[in-house]
């Protein structure tokens, strides 16, 4: 009895150690928080950038999303979301990629490994019965100790150097 409450302990821990090397789990999708134990998301500017080829959307549109990191500061995971930025609804897809897994209960997006990179291109494909604007929020995690949480995007035209 205690050898396999040991056991059941060890494997929790070795899952708060280790975190979501294959991306985040759904359970995630309401706060964009990872649970990489004590650790806190970090409040000064991260050195990330996050734009969007376009603001707003037809019926079945693609929008271009691209995060980029700073030069010499690779990120291993990422979650992104969709959102109506007038109601907070969350809205429409991501197109499947190399090194990325949807999240399409929740509008978003996944890293699916753990691998170091330096920019993320995603497609963000718009509902069929629906028009307007869309905006997008990420977490990025630079490392398991250091992570952004509610990074916001900002149009490309916006977008200042």
């Amino acid at each position: 009895m205690l050898s396999s409450l040991n056991l059941a302990i060890g494997c929790a821990m070795v899952v708060s150690v280790i975190g979501w090397p294959s991306g985040a789990p759904e359970s995630v999708c309401d706060s964009l928080n990872p649970s990489h134990g004590n650790n806190r998301a970090k409040s000064s500017n991260a050195p990330f950038a996050l734009t969007q080829s376009s603001d707003s959307f037809q019926p079945g549109e693609r929008v271009r999303v691209t995060l980029r990191a700073a030069p010499g500061v690779p990120f291993k995971g990422l979650i992104l979301q969709a959102f109506d930025p007038a109601t907070g609804e969350l809205i429409g897809r991501f197109d499947p990629g190399r090194g990325l897994k949807t999240l399409d209960s929740c509008a978003a997006v996944t890293h699916s490994d753990r691998r170091g990179k330096r920019q993320a291109t995603l497609i963000w494909e718009a509902p069929l019965n629906r028009q307007g604007r869309v905006a997008f929020r990420a977490t990025v995690v630079q490392r398991f100790s250091e992570f952004w949480v509610g990074l916001e995007s900002t149009p490309e035209s916006n977008r200042v150097n």
